[in-house]
């Protein structure tokens, strides 16, 4: 009788651990499927801002003098799916060197940066965290095309909140937050 009730003990704490481990695992799910959403969204208007920024602030527009690149920058998920082309941009009669938003992959881009999830992305692009060769390690993303571009594409996205004026930007993303 006691090898009985001892093995539905150990039954129960069984079943109750692998509910515990799909809960844990349903929870990681949620919060990366509402990440993807809001990041997409939340790099689509930092990428519009950091468009209008160059049409407006001379220092910042200093920092693409001359530059063309395309830029893709999607999830494997499929939830995050954004372009950014940087060229001349017709403004009034002239041209200025620039940026085109798109909330869709464009062919053949300079650079594409695949990150696993929306948390991926946010860890890697939002957080400061910009070590490419951990994120590769980790398989948090992956980038094909000229890395130097991303480089460069991440240290103008860090400019942003500052020339915004938004300088608790770091703090709202934080997970305390």
């Amino acid at each position: 009788m006691d090898f009985i009730k001892t093995l539905e003990g150990h039954s129960k704490t069984i079943q109750m651990s692998l509910i515990e481990d799909k809960l844990k695992t349903l929870k990681t799910q949620i919060e990366t499927q509402a990440a993807g959403e809001a990041m997409d969204k939340l790099l689509y208007l930092l990428l519009q801002a950091m468009s209008l920024l160059f049409l407006f602030n001379k220092d910042y527009r200093k920092n693409i003098k001359d530059f063309t690149g395309t830029y893709v920058i999607n999830s494997q998920d499929k939830k995050i799916d954004v372009s950014a082309i940087f060229k001349k941009i017709p403004v009034f009669l002239t041209q200025k060197d620039g940026m085109e938003v798109k909330d869709r992959a464009v062919d053949n881009p300079t650079t594409t940066v695949t990150f696993k999830d929306g948390k991926a992305m946010a860890d890697f692009l939002l957080s400061g965290n910009t070590d490419v060769i951990a994120g590769m390690l980790n398989n948090q993303l992956s980038v094909s095309g000229n890395l130097n571009y991303l480089f460069k594409f991440v240290y103008l996205l860090w400019l942003i909140p500052e020339l915004l004026g938004m300088n608790n930007f770091k703090d709202l993303l934080s997970p305390s937050a």
